[in-house]
């Protein structure tokens, strides 16, 4: 079968569609999480262990594992490189790889556009879908504006609800600044993906990673807040959430 990133016809490994690090925060006394979505004929799911699917060779996925690696390094504390500064509404990681760590953000949105499990809302990258291909098969992460990601997180007493949920991508009914945008949350921070040709555009170009090696996580503002505490009060009425939100 044929590898979807390296387009070569070989054995394809049973590749997560998300890596399972992401997950450890959200299991439930049953070694599963709930998986969130717009949709209402899917919100109210949990899975066992991760999603995972026949996508990639090994040769791939062993590429996409090392970024991976890096990544959990990072928000595990594992990297005593790191420094952390708290700068008014948001925190600001540095001494970051930017390579292995942008490719890392740019993997999570791919995944989940060539995903055919229920669980992962469809996305389509079109036009752009070619050109992740191309970098992340190339080991190449491009400039900073290119498909960056925004990294967002909620506040502590929303936090302990969020770990319970998985968001997969799914886009936003309206762009930003003229750019189009998905939202993602993980083990607590919202992931907002941009997708677009002209994002070096964007008004404030130090939103995301920075070629230096800075990630700045801001604080979210009440429309997020408000976003996550209508979809917690929804599993919480389901009877779906180990404590009221």
């Amino acid at each position: 079968m044929t590898c979807r990133l390296c387009k070569q016809n070989r054995p394809l490994m049973r590749s997560h569609i998300f890596p399972e690090w992401l997950y450890t925060p959200l299991y439930d006394k049953n070694h599963r999480f709930f998986v969130l979505s717009t949709n209402e004929n899917k919100r109210r799911g949990t899975r066992p262990k991760g999603i995972y699917e026949r996508l990639l060779c090994q040769e791939c996925e062993v590429q996409m594992s090392k970024w991976e690696g890096y990544a959990r390094g990072v928000f595990y504390g594992d990297d005593p490189g790191i420094k952390i500064e708290y700068n008014g509404g948001r925190t600001v990681l540095s001494g970051l790889r930017y390579t292995p760590f942008k490719l890392f953000q740019m993997s999570l949105i791919w995944r989940a556009s060539i995903a055919n499990r229920q669980e992962v809302h469809k996305i389509n990258l079109e036009p752009h879908a070619e050109s992740f291909r191309k970098m992340l098969f190339e080991d190449c992460p491009g400039k900073s504006h290119q498909y960056p990601a925004i990294l967002i997180s909620l506040p502590r007493s929303q936090d302990q609800i969020m770990q319970e949920f998985m968001y997969p991508p799914q886009p936003l009914t309206d762009k930003i600044d003229g750019h189009t945008g998905y939202l993602a949350a993980f083990g607590g921070i919202f992931w907002l993906f941009i997708v677009s040709n002209h994002s070096a555009e964007l008004k404030d170009n130090n939103l995301f990673l920075s070629k230096d090696g800075r990630l700045p996580i801001y604080k979210a503002g009440k429309p997020a807040v408000e976003f996550m505490r209508k979809l917690a009060l929804d599993f919480s009425k389901a009877g779906m959430l180990s404590q009221p939100p």
